[in-house]
Formats: C-alpha cells, sequence, structure tokens
C-alpha cells in the first residue's frame, strides 16, 4: 500500500523542526554533562544523530545554541508566565506568590529539570561568556520579575544596591527546596512534595519574604 503523497509532504516540512529539535535536546544532555566548555558540536550533533552544519543553520554557532538551551531552561524555571510584567498592573503580593509557586514547579517535574539545574550549576563554578552575555541582554524572565516586585515593595527612596540585593534574594526563594529536592525527602526533614504541598509551601516562602522585605532595617552596630 502506497502512502498518500500529502503524508510524504507534511513529513518533510516537520523534518527541519525535528532537526533542530533533537539538536536542542541533546544539547542540553551535553551542556548538563560536560558545561560550556567542556561541550563540543561534535558530540551535541554525535548525540542528535545530526550534522555539524545543522548547528550553524539553527543556531549560527555552539555560542548560539548554548544560548537557546540556557532561554528554554530559564523559561522553565520562570514557568507560564514568561511575559514583562509592568508596574502597577497586578498586587506585588500577588505576583510574588505566583514566581515562587512557578519557581517550585521543578520539585514536581525532577525528570525535566535536573539537566537545567546541571547547567546553571555549571555556571556557578565558572561563568562562560555566552551565560555573562544571556544575562546582561536581558533575557531571563525571573530577574525582570523579580526586580520589578523587589521595588514595588521596598520603599520609593529605595537605594538601587537594595534593589540588586532584594531582586537576587527573591529569585532565590525557592532554589534550595529545588537543588535540594531529593536530600529533603530523606531524614531528618521527610518532606513529601505534591501539588498540595507546593502550594502550601509557596503560600509560607511568599508570607517570609513579604515579612523581610516590609521589616525595617535593624542597626547591626
Amino acid at each position: 500500500m502506497e502512502t498518500p503523497r500529502h503524508d510524504f509532504d507534511r513529513l518533510a516540512a516537520r523534518r527541519p523542526a525535528l532537526t533542530r529539535e533533537r539538536l536542542l535536546r541533546a544539547a542540553i544532555a551535553v551542556f548538563a554533562d560536560h558545561g560550556y566548555a567542556g561541550a563540543s558540536v561534535r558530540r551535541i550533533c554525535q548525540r542528535a544523530r545530526a550534522n555539524p552544519a545543522a548547528v550553524k543553520h539553527y543556531f549560527g554557532n555552539k555560542d548560539g545554541l548554548y544560548q537557546e538551551v540556557l532561554h528554554v531552561a530559564s523559561a522553565a524555571f520562570a514557568g507560564d508566565e514568561t511575559g514583562k510584567i509592568e508596574r502597577g498592573e497586578r498586587p506585588p503580593e500577588a505576583m510574588l506568590r505566583d514566581m515562587i509557586r512557578h519557581q517550585l514547579r521543578p520539585v514536581l517535574r525532577r525528570n525535566t529539570i535536573g539537566r537545567y539545574l546541571r547547567v546553571f550549576a555549571w555556571e556557578d563554578m565558572a561563568p562562560s561568556r555566552p551565560y555573562k552575555q544571556f544575562l546582561a541582554a536581558g533575557r531571563v524572565p525571573v530577574v525582570a520579575r523579580a526586580s520589578t516586585i523587589a521595588r514595588e515593595l521596598l520603599s520609593p527612596d529605595a537605594t538601587s544596591e537594595e534593589v540588586a540585593v532584594a531582586t537576587v534574594w527573591l529569585m532565590n526563594q525557592a532554589m534550595p527546596f529545588v537543588r535540594s529536592r531529593d536530600t529533603l525527602t530523606a531524614p531528618p526533614f521527610g518532606l513529601r512534595f505534591d501539588q498540595a504541598m507546593v502550594d502550601r509551601l509557596a503560600d509560607r516562602l511568599t508570607r517570609l519574604a513579604l515579612a523581610g522585605l516590609a521589616r525595617a532595617p535593624a542597626r547591626l552596630d
């Protein structure tokens, strides 16, 4: 029985998208295992069963491919609402809870998120040039979101340094639970991560963060 012509046409139309997706999936795995410096286009193409010319066609070069990996990884941590948050569009308290809830989602999707965590772990140890460029370009949704929330919650006369510190602090509210999920499920903590627990945890972390930002600074001297 012959395959209809339109099936061949549809398969041909999908082939470029499938090649790009294979390259991206392979790159995520290779960068997670070896970091940016230790990964090579050749290794990625071998894993993806693709020609090195395909990397140039879809991503330009290794840096372009890595930038796309960083974009996908950061979007996974930012959650569904990756669009820009305008000042005054929503109450900052609601924005903060949504951000923390989205940041906690990876604890329910360990198979998907584990490699992203390893990609960022490499960058924590030795930030690469493409990673620095990625951050400088403002392509990380969670940074813009946390900065907006910090500006809304801090006093109007907060300095740029205070805003920056609060932004970094807010960005990392959920990360100990995401990075240490397996440890936290074992004794002595024994946490059980399911949707209901993640919702409760998001509420608790939001209340703690709001209290921390609202509290008047204490004298340390």
